[in-house]
């Protein structure tokens, strides 16, 4: 089986307003909070247009630094990463997530490099 690869800067998450202190979309993924974080507009796109969020959502790609303080933000609100979530369809659908607080020490600590190679990254 090929190893997934995970999303590399700039990454992309879906706001509906792209200003600092908006909030990103959380979903829930197996009854656990989770921040939807895209490689591409393109996979975002796809997943937005998947299902039913409300209108004005739109990817917006942010850096490393962008990400570590949407991150910061969202502690207390979700406890995972989603990377890379499929569009929605019928049935179960396999999500890698990471945890929250694992993804914003990468962060912190690594600069950016080789963020989803640390612990904490599974399927669900």
């Amino acid at each position: 089986m090929p190893t997934r690869e995970a999303p590399q800067p700039p990454y992309v998450l879906l706001f509906q307003e792209a200003q600092p202190g908006a909030e990103p979309l959380m979903v829930s993924v197996d009854e656990r909070s989770a921040l939807p974080l895209f490689g591409s507009a393109g996979r975002a796109e796809a997943f937005l247009l998947s299902a039913d969020f409300g209108g004005g959502w739109k990817p917006v790609e942010v850096s490393g630094a962008g990400l570590l303080a949407v991150l910061e933000g969202c502690r207390g609100k979700v406890e995972y990463v989603a990377l890379d979530p499929p569009p929605a369809r019928e049935g179960g659908m396999r999500v890698e997530m990471g945890n929250l607080e694992e993804l914003i020490e990468a962060l912190q600590t690594s600069g950016g490099t080789d963020l989803f190679g640390l612990g904490g990254f599974g399927r669900s």
